[in-house]
């Protein structure tokens, strides 16, 4: 079936299939009521990866490690002061009550223990603070700096800052509404402590107040940032295309098509979440990219004195396969996320995807039948736009011998470039402060307790009880080991609180503070300590069930993804080294699994982009019958993400997960640009009988001005992204707009150079 004879059965039918378009728009649109937002960060986990597997190993042994924080700075006083001791009382009591709330740890509720004739007493460190006279205040504010398990921890060494931390966990189903009704509740009885305290300098920070951020943080910059972006694209579009009939058409598709996609995800059941909005952003630019070619043709033959229905067939003629091959190989491209082992890119790809589908089946289907309907009048600049593509061509052509080595050699410079590129991200500062303080809360908690970057390690004792003194001895010495480390602020094990009980046992004798020798009287020491344990503060977020196996914590300098994996080489060196690995794991996390996860990332995305590469060089191969063809568009392809790399390694030299993304997003659009290039210079040749040059110039002047349009209008549609706060997707953005850049340049100057060079074919 040819091009003319569908371009011509689209006119003739031109009722049907605006009538079969709107149908497909309100079918899909009933999957909008489905959607969902989930904020979860661990989502975003690597599926496979160890230390995804290893961390929910440990949230399901032990307690989950999900934990709100209440940190309260004295602003240069001790806190060991009635008042504010009190307000931490008071705080604590409402941290139990708040909702889904299962553990709450606090410098007040801290378990102390002391003997008293032998026999072993716990008490809550600080109780009715307000009653408490200054001496032992005083003796509490002393004797805090011999509590390992709090001292660097729960407070400060300065003695200014402590926190509060909630373990909460949210049930399912509806866990998202759940967190909200917790967050909530912590946030209204700390702004009543705020109001009250003055004094103090109260924050809040933790993952899931992160994710309670998410959804209120795109609720807030949905209603700027799309109204923002249309307008840029029709003002875009107006200037460049002069025709208020093309702009109308155009945000007629980006309706119906976003429409349809965001019905489309809720019928695959795909939530939504912190990226949700790159999809009409996407979708727009893409969707826009089909109408520009479209408009394009059909405004030159108008130029030529046919009618609105003649030159919507011809334009149609022109645009279907092209279009149709720029389609495939952009759905290719978001396909590629498919390989992620992360489920939201791998939901992104998917939805982009079907949204550039729709986005061709609306512009043949409903824009190209309702245009040819009416009688447009002929925007004045379009020959002056023509003439201007012309000169490009002309320019490149003339400069051909230099440019053929000029623009490669420029290319493999900047490519040369990549390795000073280093992998990083930091999850906790993910969102900008100009919506929220929670990225500098972060950093200023660090600052003051070094809290923020907390690991865990599950230890498995060989004989099935924790209690057995070679295991504690063995877990001992790896403590003591971690806490030497520069990066490690504060460690927390098992092996601590036996030695503390021990000397407790005997009369608080620090020389007794070690590893019992005896299992038995290690095991009943244990028991009695959690029989003094009060309710919700047992040993279960340490201890698992069986007692076969303990957590060891550790709190972290902060520091980047490569800095934590060299610190992760070490400790596993130091494992392997002292015949530990086998009872203690690697370090475990939500940051750990962040450290892990840009690496695995970019990895999967180089595989997923090699194979969307080859098949989209197939792809184009077969569809012009020429493999020549197929070899020489992968320059203009590869050429422009590895520069793009370079020139990111040059103005910022770190790549987090989301410029690592675009590798594999722009890959489908930069095609765009060398199909419709292609496609005119091979219709000029086979059909027209231009020879090699004259085959560049009447491409130029068919596509060269809509490709300057759509990469004008891609990139100010990719800026947009420079105002919502999940920075990201600013990273995300510029890399982007680099690459559409230097593709362009590429197309113009490289490209045509290589078609007239060697395109060798005769034509009678």
């Amino acid at each position: 079936m040819s091009k003319t004879y569908i371009a011509s059965w689209i006119i003739k039918n031109r009722i049907i299939c605006i009538l079969f378009s709107v149908l497909i728009f309100v079918g899909l649109t009933q999957g909008t009521t489905k959607l969902t937002f989930n904020p979860d960060m661990e989502t975003f986990f690597p599926e496979s990866h160890p230390a995804t597997a290893l961390n929910s190993e440990i949230d399901e042994t032990f307690l989950p490690t999900d934990n709100m924080v209440i940190a309260i700075n004295g602003k240069g006083e001790s806190i060991f002061n009635r008042d504010t001791l009190n307000l931490i009382e008071n705080l604590t009591q409402k941290a139990w009550e708040t909702p889904f709330s299962i553990r709450v740890d606090s410098l007040t509720n801290f378990s102390y223990v002391k003997s008293e004739d032998d026999d072993l007493i716990v008490e809550p460190f600080i109780e009715n603070a307000l009653y408490l006279d200054d001496k032992f205040l005083k003796e509490r504010e002393q004797l805090v700096e011999d509590e390992e398990s709090i001292y660097g921890f729960l407070i400060s060494e300065d003695k200014e800052t402590t926190i509060i931390s909630i373990v909460i966990d949210p049930p399912q189903p509806n866990k998202e509404l759940n967190l909200i009704t917790t967050v909530e509740f912590i946030l209204k009885f700390l702004e009543e402590a705020r109001a009250n305290n003055p004094e103090l300098d109260i924050r809040l920070t933790g993952n899931p107040y992160q994710e309670y951020i998410s959804p209120k943080m795109v609720q807030a910059e949905m209603p700027v940032v799309m109204p923002l972006m249309l307008f840029l694209i029709f003002i875009s579009i107006f200037f460049l295309v002069r025709s208020l009939a093309a702009v109308i058409s155009t945000f007629a598709v980006i309706f119906l098509t976003i429409g349809s996609t965001f019905g489309s995800i809720g019928l695959m059941g795909n939530a939504l979440n912190q990226m949700v909005i790159t999809f009409p952003i996407l979708i727009i630019t893409l969707a826009l990219a089909d109408c520009i070619h479209l408009f394009s043709i059909y405004f030159q033959q108008r130029t030529q004195g046919k009618t609105s229905e003649e030159s919507m067939r011809r334009s149609l003629e022109l645009n279907l396969q092209p279009l149709f091959l720029t389609t495939v190989t952009t759905c290719i491209g978001f396909l590629s996320f498919n390989i992620l082992e992360v489920e939201p890119l791998r939901d992104l790809g998917n939805g982009i995807s079907v949204g550039v589908f729709l986005a061709f089946v609306f512009t043949i289907l409903f824009v190209a039948p309702v245009i040819s309907f009416l009688t447009i009048k002929t925007p004045n600049a379009t020959q002056t736009q023509t003439n201007f593509a012309r000169k490009i061509a002309q320019l490149s052509l003339s400069r051909g011998k230099i440019f053929i080595w000029l623009v490669p050699a420029v290319c493999f410079l900047l490519i040369s470039l990549i390795p000073l590129n280093e992998l990083d991200d930091n999850p906790t500062q993910m969102y900008s402060d100009r919506y929220t303080s929670f990225g500098p809360d972060t950093l200023w908690l660090d600052e003051k307790l070094g809290v923020t970057f907390p690991v865990s390690f599950m230890a498995d004792s060989e004989n099935g009880s924790v209690s057995n003194p070679d295991f504690l001895k063995s877990l001992d010495k790896f403590s003591i080991w971690l806490e030497e480390q520069d990066e490690v602020n504060h460690v927390t094990s098992l092996a601590r609180t036996m030695k503390t009980l021990n000397k407790s046992m005997h009369g608080d004798d620090m020389s007794w503070k070690i590893i019992p020798d005896d299992q038995e009287l290690s095991s009943q020491y244990l028991f009695f300590y959690e029989m003094s344990l009060p309710m919700g503060l047992d040993l279960n977020s340490s201890i698992s069930q069986d007692r076969g196996s303990t957590k060891i914590a550790a709190t972290l300098d902060d520091m980047s993804g490569n800095e934590y994996l060299a610190f992760n080489e070490k400790v596993n060196s130091y494992l392997k080294a002292n015949n530990l690995s086998s009872i203690i794991s690697e370090p475990a996390g939500f940051r750990v699994v962040f450290s892990h996860m840009n690496r695995v990332i970019v990895n999967s995305l180089l595989f997923g982009v090699a194979i969307g590469l080859t098949m989209i060089t197939l792809i184009i191969g077969f569809f012009f019958r020429s493999s020549l063809f197929g070899f020489l568009s992968s320059f203009p392809n590869v050429l422009p993400i590895g520069s793009a790399f370079g020139i990111w390694a040059i103005l910022y030299g770190e790549v987090s997960f989301m410029v690592s993304i675009g590798m594999g997003s722009t890959l489908g659009i930069i095609v765009d640009f060398t199909v419709h290039l292609l496609s005119k210079y091979d219709l000029a040749r086979k059909e027209l009988g231009k020879s090699p040059e004259e085959a560049v110039f009447f491409s130029f002047e068919a596509v060269g001005f809509a490709l300057i349009v759509m990469t004008f209008v891609l990139s100010m549609g990719f800026a947009v992204l420079h105002m919502v706060n999940f920075i990201p997707l600013h990273y995300f953005a510029q890399f982007s707009i680099i690459a559409f850049i230097v593709a362009l340049l590429i197309d113009f100057f490289l490209f045509p150079n290589l078609l007239v060079r060697f395109d060798k074919r005769k034509f009678d």
